[in-house]
């Protein structure tokens, strides 16, 4: 008796209780999250490789006008945003002293030229000799000398235009002292205007003349214009290891001087090659890789790879003994796709997709496109939107599918919707 009831007890307790081999798959296998994501299929465009690089947008023609003598403005013509043609009067300034001596070589170059007629008259008669009247006709020459110079020196007093352009600056006031140790005004063509780029002498191989240039605000990216390459420094600045690159604006109206600038020069383009958008590019341990949209694996394939065990957690709402008699595969929420239909009813069936891990060898790269190597074929779908936090082989859905959240809404609460 006491032999029967240890082997009773090692028959009845000594081995696992029924159902205990499931337990691990009781802990709550969930369905995987299925991310909802948007895609666009590859295609055959062109791509461009940029130079970037900051400058400010300067007048070909500007100057910064000093007045040519002291004097105190008396009278200001033009203002800061007028537009002036060349010998416009833009200031006149008030010098006593060089009005009185403009007047007093005037007056001496009256006073002789009345003598030299008198004096000529008297020589007809034989009253005076020809070497009085010569001496007369030097000294007219020379006051009308000092005559000239006294009225220039005047007329310095005038501040005027050097060429047609827009009043940029005026930094005099009526009834200041204008001198020549500041700029009293300062004139610049709008119309004719360029950009000077430092770039890096590396590149100085890529850069060549009538490249096509894009010149956006700093601030504004709406405000752009384009422009081409005019003329390259024959030098580099060996401080800073840069040369200089000249840009003439095509149209001078959509920037002002003086405005900050991206410059974007074009040094080389491809045409005709498979490209996707910048944005599907996703860069783990430095290597670029996209994902693409594929369907899941075969049913009977996916079954034999996941193990009996894994046959057995996915088919729990079937029995307990479904993976020995050979691996069952059941769609999302541990049901037939039959069952599937019949329980949620209320939404159509979503087409099955998974996301696939795929590297891919660049070219060019431009702000909008990638050029694709190796990796991919012309029709093959990208995953654009959503991608950042993808694995390989993950469950997606696409945006805009029925029962599809919008892409603001947790992941995770997809993986509820079986």
């Amino acid at each position: 008796m006491r032999t029967l009831g240890f082997v009773f007890l090692v028959a009845c307790g000594g081995g696992p209780r029924g159902g205990e081999r499931d337990k691990p798959h009781d802990k709550g296998d969930k369905p995987e999250p299925v991310t909802v994501v948007e895609a666009v299929s590859c295609q055959r465009g062109s791509v461009a490789e940029i130079l970037t690089s900051s400058a400010v947008v300067e007048s070909e023609a500007s100057a910064d006008l000093v007045p040519e003598t002291s004097g105190v403005v008396r009278e200001l013509r033009k203002d800061e945003g007028d537009r002036v043609e060349k010998g416009d009067v833009l200031a006149i300034l008030d010098n006593v002293a060089l009005g009185t001596g403009a007047a007093r070589a005037s007056a001496e170059v009256s006073r002789l030229e009345q003598q030299v007629e008198e004096a000529k008259g008297l020589l007809s008669r034989g009253a005076i000799s020809v070497r009085e009247v010569e001496d007369l006709e030097h000294q007219l020459s020379t006051a009308r000398l000092s005559s000239r110079e006294a009225s220039s020196s005047y007329g310095s007093t005038r501040i005027t235009a050097p060429f047609a352009g827009v009043v940029a600056m005026r930094d005099v006031h009526v009834g200041e002292l204008a001198t020549s140790a500041k700029p009293a005004f300062k004139i610049v063509d709008p119309e004719q205007l360029r950009v000077v780029a430092s770039l890096p002498e590396r590149d100085l191989g890529r850069v060549a003349l009538d490249q096509p240039v894009r010149l956006i605000s700093a601030y504004d990216e709406e405000i752009w214009t384009t422009g081409t390459v005019s003329r390259l420094s024959p030098v580099v600045d060996s401080s800073s290891g840069t040369f200089r690159a000249t840009v003439a604006v095509s149209e001078p109206g959509q920037l002002r001087p003086g405005q900050f600038v991206s410059v974007q020069i074009e040094v080389d383009r491809h045409e005709g090659v498979l490209v996707v958008p910048k944005r599907a590019l996703v860069y783990q341990d430095g290597v670029p890789v996209v994902f693409r949209v594929t369907d899941p694996p075969p049913e009977d394939e996916e079954g034999e790879g996941e193990g009996e065990g894994e046959g057995e957690g996915e088919g729990e709402g079937e029995g307990e003994g479904e993976g020995e008699d050979g691996p069952s595969w059941w769609p999302f929420g541990g049901r037939s796709d039959e069952d599937a239909d019949d329980v949620s009813g209320e939404e159509p069936e979503v087409q099955r997709l998974v996301a696939t891990r795929t590297p891919v060898t660049l070219g060019l790269v431009d702000d909008t496109w990638a050029e694709i190597l190796d990796g991919l074929s012309i029709g093959d779908k990208v995953i654009t939107v959503g991608h950042s936090h993808l694995r390989d082989g993950g469950r997606i859905r696409m945006a805009g599918e029925p029962g599809s959240a919008s892409l603001e809404d947790d992941p995770a609460d997809e993986g509820d919707e079986g």
